[in-house]
Formats: C-alpha cells, sequence, structure tokens
C-alpha cells in the first residue's frame, strides 16, 4: 500500500481511538465534579470511603483528602493510561478494539462507584451514619462494561502489523558453545508513570492514615520491581526468563522449541504492560517494537528484549545444530 493511502487511514485510526478514549475520561471527569460541586456542602467532615458486605462503613478520610483522592483514582489514573498507552500505539494490533473499550470503562466504571459513595455520606452526621450496598459495585462494573462495549463497537479495527523479520541462524561450528542475554526493560514514561502513581498513593495514605491504601502502595512497588524488567537467556538448554525481582520466571527447553523469529508488537496486542497471558501465548511487555517471538509446542512466547534478532538467530542456529547432531 503507498503512503497516499496508508498515511490517511493511520491517522483515522488514530484519531478515532484517542477521540473516543478521551472524550470517556472526560465525561466521567465532568460527572464527578458535577457531583462533587452539587453535594459537597451536604458532606460531613470525615468520609466514609470503605464498606464491608452488610453496607457498613468500617473506615473514613477527611472530606478534602477523600475528594481528592476519588479524582485521582477515577480520572487521573485512567487519563495516565491514555497517555503511557498512546504512546505505545494501542491502537496497532488485532485487541486494539478492545483495549479502546478497557481504557474507556475504567473511569465510567470508577467513576459511577465514587458517586455512589459521595451519595452515601449525603446528610449524615458522622461516617458511621452512611451506608453502601454491594450493589453498587455491580452497577458500577455494569456502567464500565457496557461504555467499553460502545466504544469497542464504535472504534474501527486496529492497524494490521508486518509480518515476521527475517532473521539470520547463527552457524555453530561442532562443539561450540554460545549464549546470549536480553534485557526488556519498561520506558522512561512508564516507570515515571508507576514511580509517580506509588508516591501519589503514599503521600495520600500518609496524610489520610487510611490503612487500605498502604497495601495499594505496596503493590503498585511490587508491580514496579516485578513487571518493568525482565531478562531472557538463550543457550543450549533453550529459552529462559525472569523479572527483575528473580520471581516469577519461567524456561522453554530447546527440543520443546519448533521456531524463533522477530515480530512487531504493541501492549494493546497482549492487554497491557508487564507479564501478559493471552491463548497460546506468554508475553514479557515492556514497550512497543520489535520482540523475540518463539514457538513452542504450539504456543508462542513474546519478549520485547533488546536485539532480538541475535537472539532469534542463535535459536535457529542451535535448533539447525541439534538436527544436524540427531
Amino acid at each position: 500500500m503507498n503512503q497516499t493511502t496508508t498515511h490517511p487511514a493511520e491517522r483515522r485510526v488514530r484519531r478515532a481511538h484517542l477521540a473516543a478514549t478521551s472524550t470517556a475520561t472526560a465525561a466521567a471527569a465532568l460527572v464527578l465534579l458535577g457531583a462533587t460541586l452539587l453535594w459537597a456542602g451536604d458532606l460531613p467532615d470525615r468520609l466514609a470511603t470503605h464498606f464491608d458486605l452488610s453496607g457498613a462503613s468500617d473506615d473514613s478520610m477527611p472530606r478534602v483528602w477523600a475528594l481528592t483522592l476519588f479524582g485521582l483514582v477515577a480520572v487521573g489514573l485512567p487519563a495516565l493510561l491514555v497517555v503511557i498507552f498512546a504512546v505505545s500505539e494501542w491502537w496497532r494490533g488485532e485487541r486494539a478494539r478492545l483495549f479502546a473499550g478497557f481504557l474507556a470503562g475504567m473511569p465510567a466504571g470508577l467513576v459511577t462507584l465514587f458517586v455512589a459513595v459521595i451519595i452515601a455520606n449525603r446528610g449524615a452526621a458522622a461516617p458511621e451514619d452512611a451506608r453502601l450496598g454491594p450493589w453498587v459495585v455491580l452497577l458500577a462494573v455494569g456502567v464500565a462494561l457496557v461504555t467499553g462495549a460502545l466504544v469497542a463497537l464504535v472504534v474501527p479495527p486496529g492497524l494490521p502489523r508486518s509480518v515476521h523479520e527475517p532473521v539470520t541462524p547463527v552457524v555453530l561450528a561442532p562443539g561450540e558453545r554460545a549464549s546470549w542475554f536480553g534485557r526488556a526493560t519498561s520506558s522512561t514514561v512508564v516507570l515515571l508513570a508507576l514511580g509517580g502513581s506509588t508516591v501519589v498513593v503514599a503521600v495520600a495514605a500518609l496524610a489520610a492514615g487510611t490503612w487500605w491504601l498502604w497495601l495499594l502502595v505496596a503493590l503498585l512497588a511490587v508491580l514496579v520491581a516485578g513487571v518493568t524488567s525482565f531478562t531472557v537467556t538463550v543457550d543450549a538448554r533453550g529459552l529462559t526468563w525472569r523479572s527483575g525481582l528473580g520471581v516469577p520466571r519461567g524456561h522453554v527447553p530447546l527440543e520443546d522449541i519448533t521456531g524463533a523469529c522477530v515480530v512487531q508488537v504493541s501492549p494493546a496486542d497482549f492487554g497491557g504492560f508487564g507479564i501478559r497471558r493471552v491463548p497460546r501465548a506468554l508475553g514479557l511487555i515492556t514497550r512497543r517494537g520489535a520482540a523475540l517471538q518463539v514457538e513452542h509446542a504450539g504456543r508462542r512466547f513474546v519478549a520485547t528484549v533488546d536485539d532480538p534478532a541475535t537472539g532469534a538467530g542463535l535459536l535457529l542456529g542451535l535448533l539447525d545444530t541439534r538436527h544436524t547432531a540427531a
């Protein structure tokens, strides 16, 4: 396809996906802002922010901190995700429409939940007087699913990816040993976004004195350490990988490997960053671009490592050596 037909098509798909997700996030922000301005005068000094299964409040926060946290989680986080995944061009790949639906449905569901919390606190003399039925969570999930489904239906299909890139096998002499080490590391934008999110939640937890926020801080810290950096090794044993924390890790024996190549991937192909599982595939996805793909036992292993062509070439050379020896 020539440039005159390719570029307009790419711009159209990009604009549609960005417009749909940005509009959904902006609409959610307006709903939350409107609810806050409309009912702020009816709220107590401390808001009930957590409820047990019976609907009774079992934790609270100062009103200003609670409303700020609602905005950061329900609008700030989804907006940040739109920016991060826009850098990775999520509109490329076969799952682009589902990914756009997720980015649009997330703020819709979160705002529904937090508006319900605000309404539950209206007119309460104390946080203990507020009640929130478990059905609200189902409502929020329903709103997220409906919004996401509508956006996924409206946006155009993702742009097609290029075919496998050619790889030259590494020729090994009889008895020669070789190994290759590749690293998959998240981009600076992703690292700053995750680190900044952790700091924001930690400050909110410190200021509000809410214990469950520290669980979120710990989860974010583990996420940053465990799913933003991976090491992949290719040698005579096959392929071995591990995360920056050392776990999780995995191994694909050489005898199970049937092929290796270089492919172009996007986080949208695997539903996000980090360790991702999709039907018959495992991905270590830290960025968009060239990645090592290894076929084994009817499955795929994909990792966005540096210099994937050398890793694929060595695997092909090891396979050739093994077949020759057999």
